[in-house]
């Protein structure tokens, strides 16, 4: 009796102790917030069209510089935690660090578990993270602005710099949640309840409504196949802003076998809004209806990465007048690793800005020749 009555008393206190020393055991440490980022510093040269720059009259004529000197740099504060029952919560917020206008870029809350992960805040949507693109290195990227700030884009230009993804990849704030892959393959969806990064509430309706809302979505595998790398993905997405409103979806796909990676990616853009009297945008003249092609291919090894890549977009219904406006981009890349974190970066691309009705300040070619230092901290 004496003998049952000590076991129990003894599994009653080690199960009182164990209790008691769970959430000391479970308990995780505050959150640390470490700093990282990079900056990059480079140096060109880039030569617009004659006829583009003769134009005017003498008080209105643009001459652009040849030579320019510009840095693109950023600074991030990241930390992560484990919450007592599990969870991994974590904070990011990027600085952009540029005289030409530092500001908060990114800045969002995400929380993981078995369930994925969940963001809050402004970052990338999830048609940008599970986009698949064609390789590309060097010291300007294939898509975005870079191109623009050394091969001036004509404001009668009406194609956009961004490829497909870009339209999913608003960093507005947002909802985004990304499953955890599973045989290869991971899923994701976002919502922007509208594009101005602002506490006050989004007016998308009425006839003083003036935000834009998206919703996107997307798909991703990445795998092998034999001893090569394969990655595809499929991205939509959609955007409710009454008459402007559009969808559209981008297929990308890539390979690595051994040091060359070849990839590929198209998108295709429709206006899906309606006119004050009701008939269709898409197909008229003011359809945002467009197409793009990208593809590329690079060779990595020992530290130093070459590329070759080509886009092209086009609109063929941006005006009424006949034709189409369309960007076309030749790029050759290189990417040298000097030392821990501190990398040579240079690019040799040609761009072409097409306008459907031939006017001499609404086309621009050029060549640009840009080189410089990028470190990682």
């Amino acid at each position: 009796m004496k003998k049952s009555l000590y076991l129990t008393s003894a599994l009653v206190a080690a199960s009182v102790l164990a209790l008691g020393s769970a959430p000391a055991m479970a308990k995780g440490k505050k959150m640390k917030i470490g700093v990282s980022g990079f900056y990059e510093a480079i140096i060109g040269y880039a030569k617009q069209s004659a006829g583009f720059e003769n134009v005017g009259t003498d008080t209105t004529q643009a001459s652009y510089n040849t030579i320019d000197v510009k840095t693109d740099s950023e600074v991030y504060f990241t930390g992560k935690t484990n919450t007592d029952n599990g969870l991994s919560v974590g904070v990011t917020v990027q600085l952009e660090t540029d005289q030409t206008g530092g500001t908060i870029d990114h800045s969002y809350l995400t929380v993981g578990g078995d369930f994925g992960t969940v963001m809050l805040g402004s970052g990338s949507a999830a048609a940008a993270v599970l986009g698949v693109q064609a390789p590309n290195t060097g010291a300007l990227g294939i898509a975005g602005g870079d191109t623009n700030g050394w091969i001036v884009m004509p404001t009668g230009n009406a194609t956009t710099v961004n490829q497909g993804i870009g339209y999913g990849g608003h960093d507005g704030m947002k909802l985004r949640w990304t499953s955890k892959a599973m045989s290869g393959f991971s899923v994701g969806a976002s919502y922007l309840p509208g594009w101005a990064n602002s506490n006050d509430m989004n007016v998308n309706g009425g006839n003083t409504g003036s935000q834009t809302s998206i919703v996107d979505g997307g798909i991703k595998y990445s795998g092998k196949m034999g001893k090569n790398a394969i990655k595809a993905s499929l991205t939509y997405w959609a955007r409710d802003a009454g008459a402007a409103s559009l969808d559209g979806y981008h297929i990308g796909v890539s390979t690595t076998m051994g040091a060359i990676t070849l990839g590929a990616a198209m998108d295709d853009v429709s206006s899906e809004g309606n006119a004050a009297d009701g008939t269709p945008i898409t197909g008229s003249a003011e359809s945002a209806d467009a197409e793009g092609v990208n593809v590329g291919i690079s060779w990595a090894q020992k530290g130093t990465t070459l590329s070759l890549n080509y886009y092209k977009k086009e609109m063929e219904l941006a005006t009424a007048t006949d034709g189409e406006d369309s960007m076309e981009k030749w790029t050759v890349g290189a990417k040298y690793a000097m030392g821990p974190g501190v990398d040579f970066v240079g690019t040799i691309q040609n761009a072409k800005w097409g306008n459907e009705d031939n006017a001499a300040t609404a086309n621009n070619k050029g060549t640009a020749i840009v080189g410089g230092i990028s470190v990682a901290f």
